[in-house]
């Protein structure tokens, strides 16, 4: 009975595909452009119709806003390398991003470009607690964090890494004296 396919598992599958697909696509539309509807929208267009590009970060700039004592909104800066090919450019976008997820200069991102308008583009932030965007990290060559068979292990960062890493924060503004305090605590074990 070895060569007996179940047809309800295989529409079920074919079904479920294109589904988790959009899914997957909104939830980078939603992240990629920002929280307005029309923002939104543009990016959703941009992933449909857009040319692809790899989005390597060259500069994180806060713009010194900060929302809800966590997100920070920064200028950052990316080189758009074409997945076509084309010549690279730079791209510039305001970003609000979560201090707990803040990106690295030289972290890599998918992004969705129009090929008349470069300036014009959508950038696929990765969420950490979302599998779901390891295919489209993979289509575009980049690993992915969670993406435990493409990432080589990292060595751990050892307590003093990380106590320069969030001095280096508290110096740059994005962290307050309390948060610092509360960080650098935590870290100890105190």
């Amino acid at each position: 009975m070895m060569g007996r396919v179940n047809t309800t598992t295989i529409i079920l599958v074919s079904v479920a595909i294109p589904i988790i697909i959009t899914v997957v696509v909104l939830m980078f539309a939603r992240n990629a452009m920002g929280g307005g509807k029309k923002k939104q929208e543009q990016a959703a267009n941009l992933m449909a119709t857009g040319k692809k590009a790899r989005a390597k970060i060259l500069r994180i700039d806060p713009t010194g806003m900060v929302i809800n004592n966590i997100n920070i909104q920064c200028w950052v800066t990316f080189l758009m390398e074409p997945l076509d090919g084309g010549g690279a450019f730079q791209a510039q976008k305001k970003i609000v991003i979560p201090q707990t997820n803040m990106p690295r200069v030289g972290d890599m991102w998918p992004a969705w470009y129009s090929p008349t308008d470069p300036n014009l583009f959508a950038v696929g932030m990765p969420d950490g607690a979302s599998p779901e965007q390891i295919p489209i990290f993979k289509e575009f060559g980049i690993p992915h964090p969670l993406d435990k068979q493409a990432a080589a292990p990292e060595p751990d960062d050892g307590p003093v890494d990380e106590l320069q890493r969030l001095a280096q924060m508290k110096a740059d503004g994005l962290l307050t004296d309390e948060e610092f305090a509360a960080a650098k605590a935590k870290l100890l074990g105190g």
